[in-house]
């Protein structure tokens, strides 16, 4: 297991980058190389490649920022043998849980690595280090952090919050959480510096201003702030005349997290049947088969039913790859459908019809689906259902929609789902190991 506090990445790239210790020497459990020397503007920019690479992390990639919590949700089965795994299908995950430590750590991970740019790129004294350099890899840097605490909060809500990179052993890792609220600030924060600061993105699998902005409608939805969300979707959107029906499925990425085939992941192993290499450990639910309509374009690329005696997940389909770790398919953690239906929800809340019908059936268009009429007597199931099938596989979004909307306790509840399960168990080797740590409610089940 790696520390919480703990380097995975020290930068090879340039001999401008120094790492004070080798990766593979046993370190305390709550320590990590202290010393990433950032020197110029070159060295600053490979830092700011380990960011990304921390969030590509072979635990992340498919535990963090997918399976765990389409697990622990109607969204998927846990098809596997790995009993850390089954926890989160069984709906009763217990504090000393693996899987999910691994998770965790992974996160605090890249918020570490992220707070080591942060600090360092001001120091650097190359005169030709521009400013607005300078403001875009700590925006980028600030736009991950934020995009982890993200994560963080809405699994495991109060988290500890830290800001500064930590290399130290001792007291100054007993970090006690903050509420639910001063982490959304923090993020806010984060996010409105990356959306000043951030030079135009190369492409979707770099932080941008849109992705900054987008990240920041979802947490105003998120909050209820109703207004505010539907302007900043619309404002993501380019306007109220935006049409979604102009992207094909899944091409219209904001943000994703991109692969190589030098660097890639291995989620066709895991989403992928033994008769495509696979090892099969997550699957489709009945419910998230049954929530796709007849005619809905969406489900050929979403699920298969026919190839295999299991039906299994497509959003990952390379499966020519096997499990070498070659396969480029992105995780899409940002697309133009999120900010359509934030649009549409939050129009909904505010009791503007019109603009939530014109929103909503853009998606149902794009899917070749029949247009429906909301209205307050059925806005609320018509979205989550929308956003269920919509947003398949791609992340925890169904488990986060049931949870603020109210509804996971009546729809997951023939699951196992109990009402302390809002929120997840903080991993018991941290509470062990930090007195000033406190394991949350979710334990009194």
């Amino acid at each position: 297991m790696k520390s919480i506090y703990k380097f995975l990445f020290l930068l090879t790239v340039s001999c401008s980058i120094v790492a004070c210790a080798d990766l593979d020497d046993p370190t305390p459990i709550n320590s990590l190389p202290s010393d990433i020397a950032i020197l110029n503007e070159a060295s600053a920019k490979a830092a700011l490649n380990g960011v990304y690479d921390e969030v590509q992390d072979d635990d992340l990639v498919f535990d963090g920022w997918l399976a765990l919590a389409q697990f622990f949700s109607d969204e998927a089965n846990a098809t596997g043998t790995f009993p850390t795994r089954l926890e989160f299908g069984n709906l009763n995950v217990l504090p000393a849980n693996g899987t999910m430590a691994t998770v965790f750590t992974d996160l605090y991970d890249a918020i570490n690595v992220a707070n080591g740019v942060i600090e360092k790129i001001p120091l650097v004294e190359q005169e030709s280090f521009s400013a607005e350099s300078r403001a875009d890899i700590i925006g980028q840097a600030k736009f991950i952090r934020a995009h982890c605490y993200l994560h963080l909060t809405t699994l495991w809500k109060d988290v500890p919050l830290i800001l500064t990179p930590t290399s130290e052993v001792g007291e100054v890792l007993n970090v006690s959480t903050s509420p639910q609220a001063d982490i959304y600030t923090q993020i806010i924060a984060d996010l409105v510096e990356a959306s000043r600061d951030v030079l135009a993105a190369t492409g979707p699998q770099q932080a941008s201003k849109l992705a900054a902005d987008a990240l920041l409608a979802r947490v105003d939805l998120y909050n209820n702030n109703w207004s505010g969300a539907y302007s900043k979707a619309v404002d993501v959107l380019g306007g109220e005349t935006f049409d979604l029906t102009t992207f094909a499925y899944l091409s219209d990425q904001i943000y994703s997290l991109g692969f190589t085939a030098t660097d890639g992941n291995t989620l066709n192993f895991f989403y992928g049947p033994e008769e495509f290499g696979g090892r099969y450990s997550i699957g489709p639910t009945d419910d998230l088969i049954a929530a796709f309509e007849p005619g809905d374009a969406r489900f050929a690329v979403s699920i298969d039913t026919m190839t295999s005696p299991t039906a299994f997940g497509l959003k990952y389909p390379t499966f020519s790859a096997g499990i070498s770790g070659t396969a480029t398919d992105p995780i899409f953690f940002v697309r133009h459908a999120e900010m359509v239906l934030i649009a549409a929800e939050a129009a909904a809340e505010q009791g503007d019809f019109v603009s939530a019908n014109k929103w909503f059936n853009q998606v149902r268009s794009r899917a070749g689906l029949a247009s429906i009429d909301l209205d307050a007597s059925n806005f609320v199931d018509a979205i989550l259902k929308e956003r269920f099938t919509e947003f398949a596989f791609e992340g925890p979004f169904r488990l986060i929609d049931l949870r603020r909307k109210g509804k996971a306790l009546d729809v997951l509840g023939p699951y196992g789902y109990q009402a302390c399960d809002d929120v997840w168990p903080l991993p018991q080797r941290d509470v062990d190991r930090n007195i000033n740590l406190s394991q949350n409610d979710c334990c009194n089940c």
